[in-house]
């Protein structure tokens, strides 16, 4: 799902037609409440990244004297996961304000997964929860939530929160497998 989808669909959920109207003919960058629009998808997406669905990635990292730094990592890590060497055997480390500083891996490379902050999405990149996981509805409640506030219609931004929060309730919520009870002849 593109980002500026999201923003349409919070813009309808709002009923601002105008501003879906503009989303889907805008060319370029947004700017007003766009551009605010846009600000608020991202503040929804850090949110739930840093909070409820981390997004993980695992990388292949070089260890210098026993020492990664975060500015190697591709992405800006969160938390550290597990540290792994090469052969898949589980290394101890240890977290640093700069770096990851592994006790028993010295100069080797280390398999690390770790969990990220998502960029910063501009008009037409796709959300960083493209997997399914997450639904443009959710996001999309969320994106209004946060427009209402910044706009001081609280009493609005709270019935968004309110569906934001049962969305993502819904979507921590594993589904159970149903099965029907065996029939038994007395």
């Amino acid at each position: 799902m593109l980002v500026k989808e999201v923003v349409a669909l919070a813009a309808a959920n709002m009923g601002r037609e105008d501003l879906v109207n503009d989303a889907e003919t805008l060319e370029g960058e947004p700017s007003g409440e766009l551009a605010s629009l846009l600000r608020c998808y991202n503040l929804v997406e850090n949110e739930v990244a840093l909070d409820y669905f981390p997004l993980k990635r695992c990388e292949r990292l070089s260890a210098e004297e026993g020492r990664i730094p975060y500015s190697s990592f591709s992405m800006a890590p969160v938390n550290v996961i597990r540290v792994e060497n090469g052969a898949g055997r589980a290394l101890a480390f240890e977290l640093f304000p700069d770096h990851l500083c592994l006790s028993d891996g010295k100069g080797e490379e280390a398999i690390v997964t770790y969990a990220y902050s998502p960029a910063e999405k501009k008009w037409t990149e796709e959300s960083a929860f493209s997997d399914g996981a997450i639904s443009a509805r959710l996001l999309a409640f969320g994106v209004a939530g946060e427009f209402c506030l910044s706009r001081g219609q609280f009493s609005e931004a709270s019935v968004w929160e309110k569906r934001y929060q049962d969305a993502l309730r819904a979507a921590n919520t594993p589904c159970r497998r149903r099965a029907m009870r065996s029939r038994r002849w007395a």
